[in-house]
């Protein structure tokens, strides 16, 4: 029977919104009516009569279901692959569909219509496709050609093994909540900076190719020497209005050569080594990974993932060589029959508090919940620190422009003293 999505009001004045089935529009109106309400638009569920005879059951509520189409709402269309945020409101989607008694094929066929992204909403249709053919689920996303991350095939593959797949579908919404929601703090916090610094460079240019040449020109017969830091600053200048397509041009060589080096393994390797070593952003990196370490590898455990399988899958959603090779040790440590936390002590990368959380977690039997709590631990960690860096960015910033530009007022007014002294 089809489903047609209303908006309507009561005697009241209330809004009413919901979904409502029956033969056609009309027939839906009338029992609007007849429960009180005055309808004030009513249309097609977005294609849903199509997907044939669709049971909506009473556990999903009313709200819940109209909001399906008002939250899945991505913005990385012009992605090729689905993103954090994509991926976190498909999984909790996904999940309330099938904890509410809609089948899996009805539940990617109805998502499927509600999606934005193109590739998203294509390859749910073949994942659906595959499913209606007998694969399993999980089967049906590896066969997609690595747009969904292997972490996420394998938690649905330990959900249907399981029979747990609507549990596993929230744990996976919220560790792409949780690694979102971090990735947005970091993106605002560092959006300030690089405006004023792109401020900077611009105002610098433009002083010393425009304004202190033309004023420093004034000086010239009057037997007037001009400073140290004048000459160089009208040096500088002289290069980037002359020659400002070679300095181009060279800037272009370093960046495309820097990014060639970035793609090899060794490259790669070294951009992260140094990543770790920085002094500030280097801490709170670390403890990126850290908490990305933990919640990943806890929600695998919990999941039900055999812990060698599980860290392997962690191992390649790092995104650090250095961290990756911690991973890779400790798994063959494990491999070998060591506790998990000896080969991680042995690492010296993790905090002492980590260590002591992952030895009592095995030796209880509660690994999973402690590497989650971890996870939190450092997760707020890292968005306090972010807070407190972004609150005292803007007055070091200014501080920083204020000091380059004093620098070269500085070197401007000087000639002008000597002149004033000679009068």
């Amino acid at each position: 029977m089809p489903v047609y999505n209303f908006r309507a009001k009561n005697w009241n004045g209330v809004w009413k919104e919901g979904v409502v089935t029956a033969d056609e529009k009309r027939e839906a109106a009338r029992s609007l009516g007849e429960r009180g309400l005055v309808v004030i638009s009513i249309k097609d569920y977005r294609g849903l009569h199509k997907l044939g005879k669709i049971k909506v059951p009473r556990s999903l509520s009313r709200e819940a279901f109209v909001n399906l189409g008002k939250t899945v709402k991505f913005s990385s269309i012009l992605k090729t692959r689905p993103g954090t945020r994509d991926l976190m409101f498909f999984s909790r989607q996904f999940s309330t569909m099938i904890d509410a008694g809609i089948t899996i094929l009805n539940g990617l066929q109805l998502l499927k219509e509600q999606m934005e992204h193109p590739v998203l909403k294509k390859k749910l249709g073949d994942v659906a496709k595959s499913v209606e053919e007998g694969n399993s689920l999980a089967e049906s996303f590896r066969a997609q050609n690595g747009i969904f991350p292997s972490l996420f095939i394998n938690m649905i593959e330990a959900g249907e093994s399981s029979g747990a797949l609507e549990t596993v579908l929230k744990r996976m919404a919220l560790h792409f909540e949780k690694q979102h929601d971090l990735e947005q703090k970091i993106k605002s916090a560092t959006i300030y900076p690089k405006f004023i610094i792109t401020v900077i460079f611009l105002a610098v240019i433009f002083l010393m190719t425009v304004v202190l040449p033309r004023i420093t020109g004034m000086f010239e017969g009057m037997n007037v020497k001009l400073p140290a830091t004048t000459r160089m600053l009208l040096v500088m200048g002289e290069v980037l209005s002359s020659y400002w397509h070679l300095v181009l041009l060279a800037l272009l060589l370093i960046y495309f050569g820097l990014n060639r080096f970035l793609t090899t393994e060794k490259g790669v390797y070294y951009r992260d080594r140094l990543r770790l070593s920085l002094p500030l952003s280097g801490s709170i990196y670390r403890k990126i990974l850290i908490a990305r370490f933990s919640r990943t590898l806890g929600m695998l455990l919990a999941s039900g993932v055999g812990l060698l399988q599980a860290l392997e899958l962690v191992e390649k959603v790092t995104g650090n060589m250095v961290f990756e090779d911690i991973i890779k040790q400790a798994r063959e440590g494990i491999a070998e029959g060591q506790p998990m936390a000896e080969p991680l002590a042995a690492a010296a990368f993790f905090p002492s508090m980590v260590i002591e959380m992952i030895s009592i977690g095995e030796q209880t039997g509660t690994l999973d919940g402690m590497l989650i709590k971890a996870a939190e631990f450092f997760e707020a960690d890292v968005s306090y620190v972010v807070e407190r860096l972004s609150s005292l960015t803007e007055p070091v910033l200014i501080l920083f422009m204020a000091g380059i530009i004093g620098f070269i007022a500085v070197s401007i007014l000087m000639p002008m003293l000597e002149v004033y002294q000679l009068f």
